[in-house]
């Protein structure tokens, strides 16, 4: 896989299966379910504790192998054996417009799954494209220093006025100039930062009369 595109995807809606019962195997499914998904688990044995999943509802364990033969017909499907050529069986009987990730070798996937680090509404995802996962490991440690200690904190202050500024009566350019003080460093660091919404918006409604 050369060239990808890094997207933010709505992952509820799909139906999503993971082949393998291992540490990537849990890995994937916990993101997975942390991101709203409902998984169908493919593996005749769980290792680890995957008790809280299970209990979560949102993961249907099928008990059993997967054979080299057969084509699931979920959206996205998850090879997470040790098994390279059980994977090669499923990619050569994938379904139509099907996505395949492969743990073992992901440039022979549909896509591969980058580091990501979460702060409220905050998501930074990086990727050496399966390259290098101990570099990309390290770079997200990198990130993670130096991103700013209250940016789940500015981000929910952020959405609450966007939300308010756009819902309220006045001029587009008025509200668009105000979105883009109201996230400039001085004005998100001041601790008067609601004081200063509350006199703004009412300026813009003001203006518009």
């Amino acid at each position: 896989m050369s060239h990808a595109l890094p997207y933010m995807i709505q992952v509820s809606q799909l139906s999503i299966t993971v082949v393998g019962g291992g540490m990537v195997a849990k890995k994937r499914t916990q993101s997975l379910v942390d991101a709203g998904a409902h998984i169908h688990l493919v593996t005749p044995r769980l290792e680890g504790d995957w008790d809280e999943l299970l209990r979560s509802h949102k993961v249907t364990w099928e008990a059993r192998e997967g054979t080299y033969e057969e084509c699931f017909l979920a959206d996205w499907v998850f090879l997470c054996t040790n098994n390279s050529a059980l994977h090669d069986g499923f990619k050569r009987n994938k379904a139509p417009r099907q996505m395949i990730y492969r743990c073992d070798v992901a440039q022979d996937g549909s896509f591969y799954v980058p580091a990501s680090i979460q702060k409220g509404l905050l998501s930074v995802s990086v990727s050496t494209a399966g390259a290098s996962p101990s570099y990309t490991k390290q770079l997200k440690e990198t990130l993670e220093a130096v991103l700013p200690t209250h940016a789940a904190e500015d981000l929910q202050f952020l959405q609450q006025a966007r939300k308010r500024i756009l819902a309220q009566k006045g001029e587009r350019q008025a509200k668009l100039k105000l979105l883009k003080e109201l996230a400039s460093k001085d004005r998100l660091r001041n601790p008067n930062r609601e004081e200063w919404l509350n006199e703004a918006c009412a300026l813009v409604e003001k203006e518009r009369r």
